[in-house]
């Protein structure tokens, strides 16, 4: 399967996934969607994924993960200036995730 293919069946899997807690009613689902919906307009997430998502390595995505574990609590703590929950930080790290993944979608898309 190509690299193509299995972004794009993520993609899928992920939307089928938002859909089906939207017709459920799931509130989990849906208050993460909204928040993370959010969160990924905010140039200060935005900004250090864009940097990370066109670095390249063979551990990629294990990278990714810390930058957006640490990206989330640098700013949560230093530029927010006030603690956090747990909830707060993983929607930040996964609205840093969710912006590597498109850009790197659309650099496969690209360059084909």
């Amino acid at each position: 399967m190509s690299k193509k293919q299995t972004y794009l069946y993520i993609l899928a899997a992920g939307i089928i996934l938002i859909l089906a807690g939207f017709f459920m009613h799931i509130s989990l689902i849906t208050s993460a969607y909204h928040t993370i919906g959010k969160m990924v307009a905010n140039p200060l997430v935005f900004g250090p994924a864009a940097v990370c998502a066109f670095m390249g390595n063979g551990r990629y995505w294990l990278i990714n993960l810390a930058c957006a574990l640490i990206a989330s609590l640098i700013i949560q703590y230093f530029v927010i200036g006030h603690g956090a929950g747990i909830y707060t930080i993983l929607y930040r790290a996964a609205a840093f995730l969710i912006v590597v993944y498109f850009l790197n979608l659309l650099k496969i898309i690209l360059a084909k």
